[in-house]
């Protein structure tokens, strides 16, 4: 296979995959342990067969169960190509092998996701491959392909809100009045405060100025402290200095053969690619689901 159709079926892939990131990552830090039964908000008709995969992991920071398995599901489709690229043709079929496996299991694991799943389509990659057909490799891939970002887009986002996203409706503010829930303490006390200010400024008001500041302020210190509550951690941005660190020192431990150890790093840096979908990604599938 020439490198060009190399390149183009592994871009295809990247897109299919972009929603469910082939590292297997552990997302320990700031993860709400959410679970099928501690999180109300709306799942838009997921199936309940789902929730078996979701529930608490053997230890803090293990990927849920369904996931891991679209991890596994990813990377060993993503490895055909990858040996295709290099030449590798043995472990490219193996590979195969893997992601077949890989796609019957996971089938199974949601009865009314089966919809979304192309056995015919594989059977024909698992052909093209054992022919070296180059043109219906891809086109078998992104046969595969398709259905795959199918059930991402209809899927992921709600998947997302109820078992990533933590309730709103659970967080309590301290008031002047004691703690209320956070919908009413920012209606009643910390917009109260802020337009407030705004109010009595264009008012003229200078006293009342002064009194609504002292309110916004107060409450901006509860929010925060209610912040912290789930948000133990040092911000980081997705792409900080020490992920790049992580890639550097990846890049050396291959270098000298220390391939295994390489290998956790990966855990590390795609913990930070799936903290950037978990956020952006509900958005951005709007956005196409509304184009």
């Amino acid at each position: 296979m020439n490198s060009k159709s190399v390149i183009i079926i592994i871009i295809a892939i990247a897109i299919i995959f972009g929603g469910s990131t082939i590292w297997q990552v552990l997302a320990d830090e700031d993860k709400p342990g959410n679970t099928a039964n501690n999180n109300n908000i709306k799942d838009k008709g997921l199936p309940q067969s789902l929730d078996q995969y979701y529930t608490e992991t053997a230890y803090p920071g293990m990927p849920f169960e369904y996931l891991l398995e679209m991890y596994k599901l990813g990377e060993s489709m993503m490895g055909i190509p990858v040996n295709l690229g290099q030449g590798d043709l043995q472990n490219a079929g193996n590979s195969f092998e893997e992601f077949s496996e890989c796609y019957e299991y996971s089938s199974k694991m949601v009865p009314e996701w089966q919809k979304y799943y192309n056995q015919k389509a594989v059977d024909e990659l698992g052909r093209a491959l054992a022919d070296g057909d180059q043109d219906a490799i891809g086109e078998a891939m992104e046969e595969v392909g398709e259905t795959c970002s199918d059930c991402h887009l209809d899927t992921l986002t709600p998947v997302y809100y109820k078992y990533y996203w933590g309730d709103f409706r659970d967080v309590m503010i301290e008031t002047p009045d004691g703690p209320i829930p956070w919908k009413d303490a920012k209606m009643y006390y910390l917009l109260m405060g802020f337009d407030g200010i705004g109010v009595n400024i264009n008012e003229g008001d200078q006293d009342g100025a002064q009194e609504s500041f002292e309110l916004f302020d107060s409450m901006f210190d509860n929010m925060t402290d209610a912040c912290l509550e789930c948000h133990d951690s040092e911000p980081r941005y997705y792409v900080s200095e020490d992920i790049q660190g992580m890639i550097d020192t990846m890049g050396v431990l291959i270098d000298a053969g220390n391939l295994e150890e390489a290998n956790g790093l990966r855990y590390g840096i795609g913990d930070s690619c799936h903290r950037c979908h978990i956020v952006h990604m509900p958005p951005q599938y709007a956005k196409v689901d509304g184009e």
